[in-house]
């Protein structure tokens, strides 16, 4: 009787949950592909930028259609500076160096689509120095480890991790607002390789909640971008900490450490990229009960971004 009951149970239970499976079809209108620009502009390079189309959501494509046939006119400062020459995947490049103060703005003519426009105004680059955050430490010279370090053994050597806490000491200029972002890369001497370095941006115009490792559904600033509001027009001491690895091996093992370069890189970024980079997180939340967040753009007639940004640039060797 029991098992007649069960199997009962499992029947209506499959009904019910088939039941509940509908599909939807979409009804609403495929909208044609959209000129889509990206350009991000700053003094180190000449001007270019990437011209596609953009993707209808429900499409399979995994790929986005690039355009090699557009004219791509750079205006400096209202005046028509050249025309970018086409290289390869979508990509248009010119000859021009922005320098800082210039407004840019790019007018893309494709075949078939309507004319799109955008434009930005390079920034100039911010003042910086470094420290760390121990006084001590600093007047010594020696870069001690703030934080005990994390020892590890295996049967070569010993392995420690230090956590150092630095200070970027910038200057803002000016009582406008003014928009930033913090990079942070390592190279290993004697290699060409740059890799994204482990760094905790926790001073308090970060807004982060993230510790050392990927960014979580509660990170708020994945890209590390902020804003003057703070200490506009001020000296700031911004705050982080980088992680350090050394290894020390036992006799019979003995290998030569290799030495990392740490790169500080403080962008001064323009608030149209500020703006992109904000709500491109916004749209790679993992809360399934946020509301949708259009990426923002700058382009008119057409998506995608065109910015600015300079770099500032410390290096120090571990």
């Amino acid at each position: 009787m029991n098992l007649l009951k069960t199997l009962i149970l499992f029947l209506l239970t499959a009904v019910v949950f088939t039941s509940c499976q509908k599909v939807i079809e979409f009804n609403g209108e495929i909208t044609e592909p959209i000129v889509t620009v990206n350009s991000l502009v700053t003094p180190d390079s000449v001007v270019s930028a990437q011209v596609s189309l953009s993707r209808f959501f429900l499409s399979n494509d995994k790929v986005y259609n690039i355009i090699d046939n557009a004219q791509a006119n750079l205006f400096v400062n209202g005046t028509l500076k050249e025309t970018l020459t086409y290289k390869s995947n979508g990509v248009y490049v010119g000859t021009y160096k922005p320098v800082a103060g210039d407004s840019l703005s790019l007018l893309i003519k494709v075949p078939g689509k309507k004319d799109v426009t955008c434009g930005t105004t390079q920034k100039s680059a911010v003042t910086i120095s470094f420290s760390l955050r121990d006084t001590s430490t600093v007047a010594t010279g020696k870069r001690t480890p703030i934080i005990a370090p994390k020892i590890s053994k295996d049967t070569i050597g010993i392995g420690y991790e230090y956590k150092t806490n630095c200070v970027l000491h910038l200057t803002d200029y000016g009582a406008e607002q003014n928009f930033y972002r913090l990079v942070v890369t390592t190279t290993t001497l004697g290699d060409t390789i740059k890799y994204n370095y482990s760094f905790n941006f926790d001073d308090i115009v970060s807004g982060n909640t993230n510790s050392f490792g990927p960014p979580t559904s509660l990170t708020s600033n994945k890209y590390n971008i902020f804003d003057n509001l703070l200490f506009s027009g001020k000296e700031y001491p911004l705050k982080f900490s980088v992680l350090y690895n050394k290894n020390m091996f036992f006799p019979g093992y003995e290998k030569t450490p290799n030495k990392e370069e740490v790169t500080i890189n403080l962008q001064k970024i323009s608030r149209s990229y500020y703006l992109y980079l904000q709500t491109r997180v916004s749209t790679n939340t993992r809360n399934f009960f946020a509301e949708p967040v259009q990426v923002y753009s700058n382009v008119d007639g057409g998506l995608g971004i065109m910015g600015s940004y300079t770099n500032s640039v410390i290096s120090f060797t571990l």
